[in-house]
């Protein structure tokens, strides 16, 4: 199990980010926020920037969960196939 201090936030929309005087601020709901492993943060991102579907024809949260069970699976398969 990855520690807390490793962890890394996903925000399932951006509504709520801003840069204010050259820093990232956020202000959104935990519902918008999914702690993830850094490397599965970076694969998340991929599968919803690379596939046209998710990042054209869905709302941000919408790609995002969709993205996010995508990546459960392909983990899963990867644990039983070892």
């Amino acid at each position: 199990m990855t520690p807390k201090a490793k962890l890394e936030l996903h925000h399932r929309d951006y509504r709520g980010v801003r840069i204010i005087q050259g820093t990232w601020q956020a202000w959104e709901d935990d519902a918008d926020l999914v702690p993830l492993h850094r490397h599965c943060h970076e694969l998340l991102h991929r599968l919803i920037d690379r596939d046209v579907v998710l990042a054209l024809h869905r709302t941000r949260p919408d790609a995002s969960d969709h993205a996010l069970r995508m990546l459960q699976l392909k983990l899963r398969n990867m644990d039983a196939a070892s």
